[in-house]
């Protein structure tokens, strides 16, 4: 029967083996390039779909759209859009119409009890905090006209910077969305 069992192992790995749509490569994995994604045309299309501004942040030298996806606050679509950072870091944010209880409700329902505030470009963002190493810091600023949600695996000035370009990009023009 071993011998039955090691016959039928060896002609899987020779079947398999020469269909080259696997391989063997020791050691840990190496990071390679960051598939990038169109954020901008993304975005410019949600901001037809949704009740409230939408901006695309134009992030500076290093940072890379690699996510762009829908997500449903407090039963309205949120665009969100996430880049790799120039540490390799990873930034998400979410754009919402919804109040500040609602955006952070809606958000996950992993629980950060702890708050911190910080002031950013004149604007006051709410930092969210858990002691769990398994949720997300979650940065939480009032746009005026919308709700920015900011979590990822980055640095604090990271966080920072992504929400002060936000804060600084106009919203998306209604007649450049329809264009898009």
């Amino acid at each position: 029967m071993f011998l039955n069992v090691l016959i039928v192992v060896v002609l899987m790995l020779v079947g398999v083996g020469a269909t080259g749509l696997c391989s063997y490569n020791p050691g840990g994995p190496e990071a390679g390039p960051v598939h990038e994604v169109d954020a901008e045309t993304f975005l410019n299309m949600e901001a037809r779909a949704v009740d409230f501004p939408v901006r695309f942040p134009q992030m500076p030298e290093g940072w890379v759209t690699n996510s762009a996806r829908r997500t449903m606050i407090d039963g309205q679509p949120a665009p969100v859009v996430g880049w790799v950072t120039p540490d390799r870091g990873y930034l998400q944010l979410t754009q919402t119409g919804a109040a500040f209880d609602a955006a952070v409700a809606g958000h996950d329902d992993k629980l950060r009890p702890e708050e911190r505030t910080e002031t950013i470009e004149g604007t006051e963002a709410r930092v969210l905090l858990s002691d769990d190493n398994d949720v997300r810091d979650l940065w939480v600023v009032d746009a005026g006209d919308a709700r920015l949600l900011v979590t990822g695996a980055g640095t604090d000035d990271e966080f920072r910077q992504l929400i002060s370009t936000a804060l600084h990009t106009a919203p998306i023009a209604a007649s450049a969305a329809s264009a898009a």
